[in-house]
């Protein structure tokens, strides 16, 4: 249960359940996998999954030579280990650049991502809400502004960033267009009640990134 604030805050009232018991087995590993792009999303309140099983299928995916993000939720104490088999085969690690800080120690951007990449991601994303994003690998760093909305409803942004992050990077996009395609699709989100308010096409969503001015 969401209880949206005035400000697009909201706090979660929330019993585990469901997802504890999703499991993929491995003979499903090669229809799962069937992509060439792969995003793990919800590590940590996923119990049956992060206890080796995620990582199993990220081996996978990057034998198959997929593209492969990573998302996670409610950190704690444990969610290191939990992370630490994952990295190695994970290309974009998107975590909020809250959490990413909180499992780091750090507090630096550059300092944060240096953390993950040295422990096995090929780079990393930071959804870091009204500051934009901020993204690091190999090749450099990019800071990415975010769109100027008034804000309804902050649910499903983070996933909303990933999404179009991802979906620009199928079309053979730029890691800045990528970044900028994810800010557009979460700032539209946040507009309205519900993880995918504001959001209709993608035409839309880039007329949104053309006309909207950012932060």
């Amino acid at each position: 249960m969401l209880t949206i604030r005035p400000n697009g805050d909201r706090p979660a009232l929330h019993c585990r359940g469901a997802s504890d018991d999703l499991f993929v087995d491995g003979s499903d590993f090669d229809a799962v996998c069937d992509a060439r792009f792969l995003h793990h999303g919800g590590t940590g309140l996923l119990a049956a999954m992060d206890d080796g099983q995620s990582a199993k299928l990220l081996a996978h995916a990057k034998a198959r030579g997929l593209t492969v993000t990573l998302d996670l939720i409610a950190p704690n104490e444990n969610t290191m280990a939990t992370l630490a088999p994952l990295l190695a085969h994970v290309d974009w690690f998107m975590p909020s650049i809250e959490e990413a800080r909180l499992l780091s120690g750090r507090m630096a951007l550059a300092e944060v991502a240096a953390f993950f990449i040295e422990a096995g991601a090929g780079g990393c994303v930071f959804k870091c809400g009204a500051e934009g994003s901020y993204a690091r690998h190999e090749g450099g760093e990019l800071r990415i502004p975010t769109y100027r909305v008034e804000v309804s409803d902050t649910t499903g942004c983070g996933d909303a960033y990933c999404g179009g992050f991802v979906a620009a990077l199928v079309a053979g996009e730029s890691l800045e267009d990528a970044c900028r395609l994810g800010s557009a699709t979460a700032a539209l989100v946040a507009t309205g009640l519900g993880s995918d308010a504001g959001v209709v096409d993608l035409a839309g969503t880039r007329e949104f990134m053309r006309t909207a001015p950012t932060l």
